[in-house]
């Protein structure tokens, strides 16, 4: 097969443009042209019958290479089958079969791929790369679209598509999608600021941000995030997290609540409470990876797990396995009720009729021996052993109890003394009278 170069007689000229004159070759011999070949406006180089390269005037610096490709505006390049349309505009690039099919006015533009920017009219400084990208513009200007089928929708401005389908129903501005198939739902509206990033990301508001799909974890400082946010600090026990207009000194929103936020052993951030409806405060896992708790939620109580107590100070030394709770500073409450195992342990015995109460010469002798109460403890143990609410309260009842029988005795002493004295003070009064009478008789 022979190589053949047709030119029209215009095109070289040699005649009019319906005359033809042709080069051929022998088969399998490359065709060398030594000198220039000036084209006409309008005219074309054809390869076996179709346009292959043509030119406009030369001073609208087109360049442009392909079938029914468009021949208007000034200084733009179409390269490819039916590229380019009908533009007017200038300093456009169409790479690509019907990239920029329809373009008009448009200017500035750089589509790369087949039917990228098919339907671009008026839309300026875009940039779409990828079979179909930008296929939906037709106005929008500033846009980026990077990916087969990316901006298919008749998209506003300034917006960054960079995926596959990325954007496929946008038809806001200013948004940015990265990601296969990233965006916006089908039929959400025209939005603003929004940004989706991830596979399948979808974002459904303006002015706000995804980071993924319903499946995916973020990690900030970590590989291999395990929740929705992994944060890893730079730092041992610091958070990595600063809410900059929330501090300690900023009042309370929720009044009365008792829930709260804190963390578990792993780090996890969980809600907490003082009443009866808490989460687990703190969770660990043993070595076969059984969740195991300090904190447990039973029949609406939080218990702590173990026998070890709960020390909340740093200036205890020493604790001891009698007692459950630790507490340095004090405690501040406005009510404190002190439960009582049962009714022996009370002070109400002293009334019993089988009470043994000491004379009042004993309790005298006991003072004058120890320097305090009989039953009392002494400010020497109190120091030791602290004092047990519950019992010194028991215990300094049954004094006051003793001592309202010793009053009640010393009432009924007084009440018979009262009434032997009253007696001694009639007959008193009668001896007088006698007396008296046995004057008055001797006379």
């Amino acid at each position: 097969m022979s190589n053949k170069l047709l030119f029209t007689t215009a095109l070289l000229g040699l005649g009019t443009a319906s005359m033809a004159q042709s080069i051929e070759t022998p088969a399998n011999t490359a065709l060398t042209i030594a000198s220039d070949i000036t084209l006409p406006s309008a005219r074309a180089i054809r390869i076996d019958g179709n346009p292959f390269i043509r030119l406009t005037t030369l001073a609208s610096g087109n360049v442009i290479m392909g079938y029914n490709t468009g021949q208007g505006g000034t200084n733009n390049t179409f390269i490819g089958n039916q590229t380019g349309g009908s533009t007017v505009g200038q300093a456009n690039v169409f790479v690509g079969s019907q990239a920029g099919f329809t373009n008009g006015a448009g200017t500035g533009n750089l589509f790369i791929g087949q039917q990228a920017g098919f339907l671009n009219q008026t839309g300026s400084y875009n940039l779409f790369l990828g079979n179909g990208a930008g296929g939906g513009n037709t106005s929008g200007t500033g846009n980026t679209a990077i990916g087969d089928g990316a901006a298919n929708s008749a998209a506003g401005d300034n917006n960054v598509y960079i995926g596959r389908y990325a954007g496929f129903y946008n038809t806001g501005a200013q948004n940015v999608f990265i990601g296969q198939a990233s965006g916006v739902p089908n039929g959400s509206g025209a939005l603003t600021n929004a940004i989706a990033i991830g596979q399948g990301a979808t974002v459904l508001q303006s002015n706000a941000m995804t980071l993924g799909n319903a499946s995916v974890n973020v990690g900030i400082g970590t590989g291999a995030p395990s929740t929705k946010l992994h944060v890893v600090s730079s730092a041992a026990n610091t958070s990595g997290l600063r809410l900059q207009n929330l501090t300690s000194s900023s009042p309370a929103t929720v009044l009365g609540s008792t829930k709260f936020l804190t963390v578990d052993a792993n780090g996890n951030v969980v809600m907490a409470s003082l009443n009866a409806s808490p989460r687990l405060a703190t969770e660990t896992s043993d070595a076969m990876g059984v969740s195991e708790s300090y904190w447990t939620l039973g029949n609406g109580r939080l218990s702590r797990a173990g026998s070890e107590p709960v020390v909340i100070g740093n200036g205890i030394a020493k604790v001891s396995g009698a007692y459950g709770l630790y507490v340095e500073k004090g405690i501040l409450t406005e009510k404190v009720r002190v439960a009582v195992k049962n009714s022996s342990e009370w002070a109400d015995y002293v009334f019993a009729p089988s009470y043994k109460l000491r004379k009042l010469e004993e309790v005298e002798a006991f003072i004058k021996s120890h320097g305090h109460l009989p039953g009392v403890p002494s400010a020497e143990q109190v120091v030791a052993e602290g004092v047990d609410v519950a019992g010194m309260d028991a215990k300094l009842l049954e004094k006051v109890e003793e001592l309202t029988l010793y009053m009640v005795h010393m009432n009924k002493k007084m009440n018979a003394l009262e009434e032997e004295n009253a007696k001694l003070r009639r007959k008193n009064t009668a001896i007088e009278r006698q007396v008296k009478q046995i004057r008055r008789s001797s006379k």
